[in-house]
C-alpha cells in the first residue's frame, strides 16, 4: 500500500502527477500544510550513514525484576543494533521496495483493515521481514517512527506523558559532525572516544589517536558502536545549522519520506552513564545540553523508507533565529549553577522574547514547550502582581496626595477665618478706642477746622 500523498489546506500535493502540483523551487509544504518561501541560495543538507533499531538490553535476565537505571552497565544503555539497509540503485528493478509503495510483500491483514487509520495500519507490523537478500526495510511513519522498533517516545510508560506517542520526538538524529566536536574536546574527548582510538593514544599511534572526519575507518568505529541512542546518524550538518520547524525531504526522489525538526534533544543522566563521564555541570550530559550536541528531534510528516547514503536537503526554513543552539541555550544554558546542575529549564531573557518562542507551532511540546509555556505562564503572574502593586502604589500615593491637599486646604481655611476674626477683632477695638479717647477739640483746633 503506497503511503497517503501529503496534502494541504490549499488543495496542493506532493504527487508529481497531480495536475495543482506546483513544481517551483521557491515553495515547500510545512507541517501546517502553508507553503513557506525558501531563502537560503544553498540549502544545507544531511548523508544518511547509519540507521538503528531498538536492541534487547545485554543480560536483562540478570537484572531485578524492577530495575533502577543506576543498577544499567554501559553495554546495558542505549542499546541499538545497526540495520542493513539495501544500498542504493542495487538490484531496483527487482525490488518490492517500501519506498515504492509496498509495505509488506505478505499482505498483514491489520495494513488492509480500512478501519485503521494508515499510520496506525504501518505500526501494528510488529516487524518489517528481511527481503531474499537479508537487507532490512527501515519504514519511518507519522508518530511511531521506525516501524518494528518502540522508543522512549512511544512507551507511555517510560515518558510518562499524558499522550500515548510523543509524535514530535519520532525521530532522533545525531550527525557525525557532533561525535567529531565532543571527541576533540580536550577535557570530554576521553569519555567518547572508540576504545581502539583510545589505544592507539595510549601507544602513541600519531595516526590514529585522534579522531578524523575524513578517515573512513575512523567513521566506521562511531557507526559500529554508536552512543548517543539515535536512530538516525548523519553527516554534513549541524545543530547549529538547523533550526525548529525547518523541513528534510529525500533528495532525488528516492523516498517520500518527508520530517520536520522539532527541537533539541535534552540529554538525560544516562548520557553520562553510557560514558562514564563525572556527573554534573562538569559531565558529558551537561556539556551536550549547553551546546545541543547530543541530536536533534523531528516528526515525520510523509511516511517512506530509509536507506544509508539517501540524502536529506532542506525545503523550508520559517524560524531561521531558533536554531537548536539557541534554543538549548536559551532554555537550558543562561540560568545559575543550581539551575544548570539540575538541567532545570530556566529564562534569563526578556517576556518578549518568551513569547515568540511559546509561539513557535513546531516547537516540540515534550521538555520545551511545555517547559517555556510554565515559565511564561510564571512571570506573566508576576508580572501582573507587579503591576497590580504598581497600580495600588499609584492609588496609595494618589489618595495621600489628596489627602495632603485636603488638609492643606483645612489649614488654609483655618488661617483665613483667624484672619477675619483678628481684623474684626481690629475693627472693634479701633472703634472702641476711638470712643474712649474722645476728647472735646480746643477752641483753636475748632477755629482751625
Amino acid at each position: 500500500m503506497a503511503p497517503e500523498p501529503f496534502s494541504s489546506d490549499n488543495g496542493l500535493s506532493n504527487n508529481p502527477d497531480s495536475p495543482d502540483q506546483k513544481t517551483n523551487d521557491d515553495v515547500k509544504p510545512t507541517s501546517n500544510g502553508a507553503f513557506a518561501p525558501l531563502t537560503d541560495a544553498d540549502p544545507p543538507s544531511m548523508t544518511v550513514l547509519a540507521i538503528y533499531g531498538r536492541a534487547p538490553i545485554p543480560r536483562e535476565d540478570e537484572l531485578p525484576s524492577k530495575y533502577k537505571s543506576s543498577q544499567l552497565q554501559k553495554d546495558q544503555i542505549f542499546c541499538r543494533r545497526r540495520l542493513r539497509t539495501k544500498p542504493l540503485f542495487e538490484g531496483e528493478e527487482d525490488s518490492d521496495d517500501v519506498a515504492d509503495g509496498d509495505v509488506n510483500s505478505q499482505n498483514d491483514p491489520a495494513i488492509e483493515d480500512d478501519d485503521c487509520p494508515a499510520d496506525e495500519k504501518v505500526a501494528d507490523i510488529s516487524r518489517v521481514g528481511s527481503t531474499a537478500d537479508e537487507y532490512e526495510a527501515a519504514l519511518f511513519i507519522p508518530k511511531h517512527g521506525l516501524v518494528g522498533s518502540t522508543f522512549f517516545h512511544a512507551d507511555q510508560e517510560e515518558h510518562g506523558d499524558m499522550r500515548p506517542v510523543l509524535e514530535e520526538r519520532a525521530i532522533l538524529f545525531q550527525s557525525i559532525e557532533h561525535y567529531s566536536k565532543l571527541m576533540s574536546n580536550p577535557t570530554l574527548g576521553v569519555y567518547v572516544l572508540p576504545e581502539k582510538l583510545l589505544k592507539a593514544q595510549e601507544e602513541g599511534d600519531e595516526e590514529n589517536m585522534r579522531f578524523d572526519e575524513s578517515n573512513d575507518e575512523h567513521i566506521e568505529l562511531v557507526l559500529e558502536n554508536n552512543t548517543f541512542g539515535e536512530q538516525v546518524l548523519v553527516r554534513g550538518i549541524e545543530g547549529s545549522s538547523i533550526s525548529v520547524g525547518d523541513i528534510f525531504e529525500v533528495e532525488g526522489g528516492l523516498s517520500p519520506l518527508v520530517v520536520e525538526v522539532t527541537s533539541p534533544r535534552h540529554p538525560c543522566a544516562f548520557i553520562d552513564r553510557k560514558h562514564k563521564s563525572p556527573f554534573g555541570v562538569k559531565g558529558l550530559r551537561r556539556y551536550c545540553m549547553t551546546h545541543a550536541l547530543a541530536g536533534w528531534f523531528t516528526r515525520v510528516l510523509v511516511p517512506g523508507e530509509l536507506r544509508d547514503g539517501m540524502v536529506f536537503t532542506r525545503t523550508a526554513h520559517p524560524y531561521p533565529k531558533w536554531t537548536m543552539t539557541e534554543i538549548a541555550k536559551a532554555l537550558y544554558s543562561e540560568g545559575d549553577k543550581t539551575e544548570l546542575m539540575r538541567g532545570k529549564a530556566h529564562w534569563k531573557r526578556s517576556i518578549e522574547e518568551l513569547r515568540e518562542l511559546c509561539q513557535l507551532k513546531p516547537l516540540g511540546n515534550y521538555e520545551w514547550k511545555d517547559k517555556a509555556l510554565h515559565i511564561l505562564e510564571t512571570m506573566e503572574k508576576e508580572l501582573e502582581e507587579r503591576e497590580e502593586k504598581e497600580v495600588e502604589k499609584t492609588e496609595g500615593d494618589g489618595m495621600k496626595k489628596r489627602e495632603t491637599l485636603e488638609e492643606a486646604e483645612d489649614d488654609s481655611s483655618f488661617f483665613q477665618r483667624l484672619s477675619q476674626s483678628f481684623n474684626s477683632a481690629c475693627g472693634i477695638w479701633c472703634s472702641a478706642s476711638e470712643l474712649l479717647f474722645y476728647c472735646e477739640p480746643s477752641p483753636e483746633q475748632a477755629s482751625t477746622a
